[in-house]
């Protein structure tokens, strides 16, 4: 017990009490400066009036769909080549993980100067003939470009956690499978794809969970614009508390740890369906 109190301590300072406090703030009127004032449920009714929560909802909800529609595919595409014991498999498995390991930060400042109007990317269309658009400035281009660089600086992690659980699926299923008849398709359909459904599950809670956290690349690539474009839940509520307007942002933030609760709950309980 001695050994785990300062751990124990510090947890409860750092994480439960802020966590009991921004829960208090949530029903209060509050800048962190002049004392709170109750005002019970408001906050919460007023973001289901609000346009820009309504407009970060939104754009997360995108966000969440373009990326979970492109990554863990991606990643199990790419874990299926490497499977197939490929020569320098382990140089491959390290430069597809290695954009894991960079910062958002670094990968949203790297894209950023990639995608500007006269970057890299526009300068290799315009070899072709093709005028390139603005990828971070205009509206309609603006999320679906973010999302893509967060699917680059992902889908590694996916193929790596794809690759681990193909690699522990037996030999003697797919022996048994050809012995049937069965061709490659029909041996990833019987037996691939029941093997990895614990771990599909696993890719899409964690990734849509890490989706709705969304913060880091849209800051530094986009600043939540333009005209609100790429503004996501986790950037709303920081503007709010940028704003010192800390019982909505409160109140926002308790919404997404209802979310995030009930995805993690699902993922619980669909684990424990499979094993």
């Amino acid at each position: 017990m001695p050994l785990v109190a300062p751990a124990m301590i510090l947890t409860v300072i750092f994480f439960f009490v802020p966590m009991i406090l921004s829960l208090v703030w949530s029903f209060t009127k509050y800048n962190g400066m002049a004392p709170a004032r109750w005002i019970g449920g408001a906050n919460y009714t007023y973001l289901t009036q609000d346009p820009a929560f309504h407009t970060a909802v939104w754009n997360t909800a995108i966000f969440a769909v373009v990326t979970m529609a492109i990554g863990p595919g991606l990643g199990l595409a790419t874990a299926l080549l490497l499977n197939r014991g490929v020569r320098a498999q382990g140089l491959f498995r390290s430069i597809f993980f290695l954009p894991v390991t960079l910062s958002l930060v670094v990968v949203g400042t790297m894209w950023k100067v990639l995608l500007a109007d006269n970057g890299f990317i526009n300068q290799c269309l315009a070899l072709v003939g093709i005028h390139g658009p603005s990828w971070l400035e205009d509206p309609s281009t603006a999320l679906l470009s973010v999302s893509l660089v967060s699917v680059w600086a992902g889908f590694g992690f996916e193929t790596v956690i794809f690759l681990a659980a193909l690699q522990g699926i037996p030999r003697d299923l797919y022996e048994a499978a050809a012995l049937d008849g069965a061709g490659r398709y029909q041996s990833f359909r019987a037996v691939t794809m029941p093997a990895l459904r614990p771990t599909l599950v696993f890719v899409y809670v964690v990734g849509i969970i890490g989706a709705l956290q969304a913060y880091d690349q849209m800051y530094v690539m986009t600043r939540g614009g333009p005209l609100k474009s790429t503004t996501t839940i986790v950037y709303y509520l920081m503007e709010r508390f940028q704003r010192f307007d800390l019982g909505t942002a409160s109140a926002a933030a308790y919404v997404l740890v209802v979310v995030l609760a009930l995805l993690s709950a699902l993922q619980f309980r669909l684990s424990r369906r499979d094993a």
